[in-house]
């Protein structure tokens, strides 16, 4: 949620005005997938990966969560919470640190506050949409728009601007990562981020990633 306004991050963290503050360093799993539904997270800083396990083995990581995100994601106010299952394996991707509210107490505060109900359904719609766009780019049969269609939404997630065009992203990710947030092999990603960094589109500098969406929407074209 990069892009969110203060006063809907404001929105955000009334949900969350009794939670705990917890610190996970990088690459600490705190969730698994099939997990009961105990606490409820607000990213305040630092990133975090929801991924599932194929049954190849292979993972395939299904969103990356940044600050003024929420998750586990898809619930809604209507199901069975006490016996909800989570659905993604969730684990920070840095230092993180996490608003962490239990499940009962935000299922009261949006039952008992309108305004809760109608913020906490709001970023639930926009958490399902990311999905769905972000099932496309799997979708996609070639690989290479599979890799460049991936690059908006890093910019969304973890990008800052530096100048026109040309974001920063605040987010190391390897070449496995961006596999699995694509859906092809490393080998392949490998390959194409090289073919993207000759088009000016990406330009890796000391472990920091500059993406040029200019550059990248002329190659679309």
């Amino acid at each position: 949620m990069a892009e969110a306004s203060s006063e809907y991050l404001k929105q955000i963290e009334r949900l969350f005005r009794d939670a705990r503050v917890k610190v996970y360093p990088k690459n600490q799993l705190i969730h698994y997938q099939g997990d009961p539904l105990t606490n409820i997270y607000l990213i305040k800083s630092g990133y975090i990966k929801a991924y599932t396990i194929l049954d190849s083995g292979d993972t395939r990581t299904i969103l990356i969560l940044g600050p003024g995100d929420i998750f586990p994601l898809a619930f809604s106010s209507s199901l069975d919470w006490e016996n909800y299952q989570i659905r993604y394996f969730y684990q920070s991707l840095c230092d993180t640190t996490l608003l962490s509210l239990a499940s009962d107490v935000m299922r009261s505060h949006i039952d008992s506050d309108k305004e809760m109900m109608g913020t906490y359904m709001n970023y639930i719609a926009a958490s399902n949409e990311a999905i769905m766009q972000q099932l496309e780019v799997m979708k996609n049969k070639k690989a290479i728009d599979k890799v460049g269609l991936l690059l908006p939404y890093l910019v969304s997630k973890a990008g800052k601007k530096i100048k026109p065009g040309v974001y920063q992203l605040q987010l190391k990710l390897s070449h496995q990562e961006i596999a699995d947030l694509s859906g092809v092999t490393r080998e392949t990603t490998t390959t194409l981020i090289k073919e993207l960094e000759k088009d000016g589109i990406i330009d890796q500098h000391k472990g920091k990633w500059l993406i040029n969406l200019k550059n990248l929407e002329k190659l679309s074209l």
